[in-house]
C-alpha cells in the first residue's frame, strides 16, 4: 500500500487514521479505510485494490455519502472478507483537498507514503474539534453534515465553532 501511496500521491484518511492519532484508551474503533487519490490515477489505484488486494467493488457513486465536498467527484466502495475500503477521487491537483473540506478538524488527519499528519494534533488527541466554518459561511449545512458531526459527538468529541 505504501508503494501505491508514494507512486500516486494518494493518502489514507478517516477513522483508520484517527485510530492511530488518538491514545489507545480513547481511540475511535477501526471500522474501515478511506483512500483519497486524484482522478488521473483512478485506473492504477483501482487495479491495485482489485487485483493485488482482492477487493470487489460493491458500489460506485459520484459523491461520498455523509460528507459534502465539492472536491469529491467519484467514490468506490470495496469489500473483501468483511473489510471495507472507500476509494475517493478528486479532480483537484492534490488528494489532500477533500480532507480540508471535512466537516470538522476531528478528521483532518491523513497518512502519506512517508508520514502521518494531523492538522490539529493537540485538539484531536484531546477529543476537541472545531466545526469547519465553510459549513455555515458557504451555507453548506444540511442533514448529512449534521449527522457527520453527531457521529463524532457520539464518539466523545466536543464540537465547537470558536477556537
Amino acid at each position: 500500500l505504501l508503494t501505491l501511496l508514494d507512486r500516486t500521491g494518494s493518502i489514507v484518511s478517516g477513522s483508520s487514521v484517527l485510530h492511530l492519532v488518538q491514545a489507545k484508551a480513547t481511540a475511535v474503533h477501526l471500522r474501515d479505510m478511506d483512500v483519497y487519490a486524484t482522478i488521473e490515477f483512478e485506473n492504477i489505484v483501482m487495479e491495485y485494490f482489485k487485483m493485488t488486494e482482492g477487493y470487489k467493488v460493491v458500489n460506485k457513486s459520484s459523491r461520498k455519502d455523509g460528507y459534502d465536498s465539492s472536491a469529491v467527484i467519484k467514490v468506490y466502495k470495496l469489500e473483501r472478507e468483511g473489510k471495507k475500503v472507500d476509494i475517493i477521487f478528486t479532480d483537484m491537483a492534490s488528494a489532500i483537498v477533500p480532507i480540508l473540506q471535512y466537516h470538522s478538524t476531528a478528521v483532518m488527519n491523513y497518512i502519506t507514503a512517508r508520514s502521518l499528519i494531523s492538522l490539529y494534533p493537540r485538539w484531536t488527541t484531546e477529543k476537541k474539534s472545531l466545526v469547519n466554518p465553510r459549513l455555515y459561511s458557504e451555507n453548506c449545512t444540511n442533514i448529512r453534515s449534521v449527522l457527520a458531526l453527531m457521529k463524532y459527538v457520539r464518539r466523545g468529541f466536543h464540537m465547537t465553532t470558536e477556537p
